[in-house]
Formats: C-alpha cells, structure tokens, sequence
C-alpha cells in the first residue's frame, strides 16, 4: 500500500533539532534533540525500527516554507508520540557513534 499524508505520519527533521524551541517546531525533549538533524538521519532511523516509509525530499516544514529540507512519511504501527521518541533516540545514539 503507497505511503502518502493522509495514511502516514509525517516526520520533519525540525521536530528533532535541538537549536528550535517548542513553538518552532522541535517535538522531542530537549534531552533527546539532536543539532542539526537531517533527512538522511531521521530516514535511516525510521529504517532501522523497520518501518515502512517513504522520503519526501521536495517538501518544506511549513515554519520553515524557504528550506526545503524533507519530510518523511511513516506507516502507522504506533503512536506517534511513542514514534518520535524511538526515532530521537536512535539518531541520538548514532550521533554519539
């Protein structure tokens, strides 16, 4: 079954970067942010947990419409609250590596 914004969460790089605050956009604790997430890690995350997903590379975090930064869209096996903390954590670990 194709991924698309109606089936799927959606995951922006923005939700996991430590430099934003709450009201920009970041969605995790300060403790699990990360500086300057990208793309490639939150896909390689949401790859790991073994999730179906599909990356939107084209796409612009509304708060941030002139960067076009991407977004990736992921099937829903669980809540998302639980999701963003599963993916901020592995992009946390594999920063540390």
């Amino acid at each position: 079954m194709p991924l698309d914004e109606e089936k799927a969460w959606v995951l922006w790089p923005e939700y996991f970067d430590s430099a934003r605050t709450r009201a920009e956009g970041r969605k995790v604790s300060r403790s699990l942010a990360i500086d300057q997430p990208t793309l490639d890690m939150v896909a390689l995350a949401v790859k790991k947990l073994g999730l179906e997903h599909k990356v939107e590379s084209d796409k612009a975090y509304p708060g941030n419409w002139y960067a076009h930064g991407g977004r990736v869209l992921v099937e829903k096996k669980m809540k998302k609250a639980l999701l963003l903390v599963k993916v901020a954590e592995l992009m946390k670990r594999s920063q540390r590596s």
